[in-house]
């Protein structure tokens, strides 16, 4: 039974794009550095490695610091978990009575199963490709329930590029032969990016056995990235595929600025269909690059303290409506949509969204007679508006913001989805408000 003096600490790890953190050389993906001032104002991080791709497990592992401002050494308890997409708890591993002195590190094998993870219980461990690992820990000398919560995610960013390309007088081509692939269109989900192959060819390699295979060269005239997938298809007269093949290429092996793909079918394979394949002798293809960039992290700490303890329910009945209806948002928990501003992703509860805006109302009300809506795009606003726009139609509370950010918010709230109960806002009651304490302001 826990006392009420134990102080508790809790971070909700969120790796998005995670099939991609090991590509190329990449063995271990890390989380932000987090502080946790509660637990002797101890410094940690949270990571997740592979030391041989062909083992059956990843390893979870939390790190203290080398130095932060705590003792030498402390004594904990520590559970962590993964977090399903249904929001329970999977794969519970526990560390008791267990001392982090600077620099220690723990790790856990058996939390994180390739097989799982990637294969038979992907859509449990990874919804949207983004794994979510939950971590508490408290000092042994103490009991109480009040626990810090800090929200970390990673990304993973990754540019996906598509183009489609012609070849023609294909049947023409001999051993040894390059033709310049002309390049009909080039785009990508993010049409602001500036990566585009800069030309493409096709070579019919030396004979081996007489097949004539096809080598399709993908150049780049500047450094793009460390690690591409490459997925070539073919189209017939039909507009159907036929794939010819998926390349992965890392930095270190291949270079930065060609990309060699040995296609699937050969020339032969291709001209003994030529009525399906190869109309007026032109060969079409398509093209999907992925191409990963880097890890960008952040960590956004939830500065509201609850009463919680994660096996039993009953301890969490203090707790009051408001503040766990703020947690719901803050634990991303059961979410059903994602409004999309920049490179930022926010996940949130259609429910909620419609019953503070009667944009998002009418919106999610369409949805019901047409195609389901899992992401609302929000070009004209900042992550960082975005962020506090949710906070206060989850909380009715503003955080502690700069008097430019409290314009750009109650624009935002007002014009663009005419969030409701924000009409005057409480701005004097804050220490820096450039009007009077407890005064109400219409911007």
């Amino acid at each position: 039974m826990v006392g009420k003096d134990d102080k508790r600490f809790a971070i909700t790890w969120k790796i998005k794009n995670f099939s991609y953190c090991f590509s190329g050389e990449r063995q271990t993906v890390y989380s932000p550095e987090f502080y946790a001032e509660n637990v002797r104002r101890t410094k940690w991080i949270l990571k997740i490695s592979q030391e041989d791709a062909l083992l059956s497990h990843f390893r979870v592992l939390i790190k203290r610091a080398e130095e932060d401002y705590g003792p030498t050494s402390v004594k904990l308890n520590l559970k962590i978990c993964l977090i399903s997409n249904k929001g329970f708890s999977l794969r519970r591993e526990g560390l008791v009575n267990t001392e982090f002195s600077k620099g220690t590190e723990k790790g856990f094998q058996e939390l994180l199963e390739r097989a799982e993870l990637f294969a038979t219980r992907k859509e449990e461990f990874l919804p949207e490709n983004t794994l979510t690992v939950h971590c508490q820990f408290w000092e042994v000398c103490t009991t109480t329930t009040e626990t810090e919560y800090v929200s970390a995610r990673s990304q993973m960013t990754v540019d996906r590029k598509l183009f489609l390309g012609t070849v023609s007088d294909f049947s023409e081509l001999n051993p040894g032969d390059s033709s310049e692939v002309k390049l009909q269109m080039r785009f990508s989900e993010d049409e602001t990016s500036v990566f585009v192959p800069d030309r493409v060819h096709l070579y019919v390699m030396e004979r081996e056995d007489y097949e004539e295979k096809l080598k399709l060269c993908i150049f780049f005239d500047y450094e793009v990235g460390e690690f591409f997938s490459c997925k070539i298809s073919v189209f017939d007269v039909e507009a159907q595929k036929l794939n010819c093949g998926k390349f992965d290429f890392n930095y270190e092996h291949y270079g930065p600025r060609i990309l060699q793909c040995v296609l699937l079918p050969t020339k032969w394979d291709l001209m003994a269909k030529e009525s399906l394949y190869l109309p007026a002798d032109t060969l079409t293809f398509h093209c999907e690059l992925i191409i990963v960039t880097g890890v960008v992290s952040q960590l956004i700490k939830d500065s509201l303290r609850r009463m919680e303890d994660l096996n039993s329910e009953a301890e969490c009945s203090s707790s009051s409506a408001p503040d766990d209806f703020k947690n719901i948002y803050s634990d991303d928990f059961l979410y059903d949509v994602n409004l999309q501003t920049g490179a930022e992703s926010f996940p949130a509860h259609k429910v909620v969204l419609s019953a503070r805006s009667p944009v998002f109302k009418a919106m999610f009300a369409d949805d019901m007679k047409k195609t389901v809506t899992k992401r609302v795009d929000l070009p004209d606003l900042d992550g960082g508006t975005v962020r506090q726009l949710l906070v206060y139609m989850y909380s009715d509370k503003m955080e502690c913001l700069e008097w430019d950010s409290v314009r750009n918010l109650y624009a935002a709230a007002d014009k663009k989805i005419e969030l409701l109960h924000f009409g005057t806002i409480g701005f004097g009651d804050f220490p820096w408000s450039p009007i009077g304490k407890g005064a109400n302001c219409v911007l």
